[in-house]
């Protein structure tokens, strides 16, 4: 009987502490599961948001990449007409011609060159290094109109940045021919 009771109390032990070890895995796993559900609802949260950073950061990445791309186009057309203007400027070496071109539109207007001097093209003050400032005074007669039209021509239709610096009308205003004699010192750009 002692075996017998004692096989039954064994029994009873065993499955007690099967049924305790069920019981508490039962608990632990749902613990954990607890646990890891609220882990994975916060990283599923974490995810979400970096998803939407992701998104923010790919459509502003995409702004400014347009607005790169627009200063980029704006930097072009600014380098294309500054190369046109330096184009148009021409090397230091063409200032001979410059002042061919002047005495050609002066003659053509019937505007007679008394005198010129020249100043070698020099540094220009407040312009780049190898912009160069080049002045030519000359000392010219001709009426008031063949004045006026040779002025508007020198300053607009040389195909460059011409102007007149300097204008000193000597007197008499007129002569008795009806010409003016005009000192005029006319200033343009070279590059280097």
């Amino acid at each position: 009987m002692k075996t017998r009771m004692r096989s039954i109390v064994e029994r009873v032990i065993s499955y007690g502490l099967i049924v305790v070890a069920i019981l508490g895995f039962l608990y632990f796993q749902g613990y954990v599961d607890k646990n890891q559900k609220a882990a994975l609802a916060k990283k599923a949260e974490d995810l979400i948001r970096l998803q939407t950073q992701i998104a923010e950061g790919q459509k502003s990445y995409t702004e400014r990449q347009q607005q790169i791309d627009a200063i980029m186009a704006q930097v072009n057309t600014r380098r294309a007409e500054l190369e046109r203007f330096e184009a148009l400027l021409g090397k230091t070496a063409s200032y001979t011609l410059f002042i061919d071109q002047v005495q050609r539109k002066a003659q053509a207007f019937g505007i007679g060159i008394l005198n010129s001097t020249y100043v070698r093209p020099a540094p220009a003050p407040g312009a780049p290094p190898n912009y160069l400032e080049f002045s030519f005074t000359m000392n010219v007669t001709g009426s008031y109109e063949q004045m006026k039209h040779f002025l508007w021509e020198v300053e607009n239709s040389l195909g460059r940045l011409t102007k007149v610096s300097n204008l000193v009308i000597k007197p008499p205003i007129c002569d008795k021919e009806g010409k003016m004699n005009l000192t005029l010192t006319l200033k343009t750009f070279f590059i280097q």
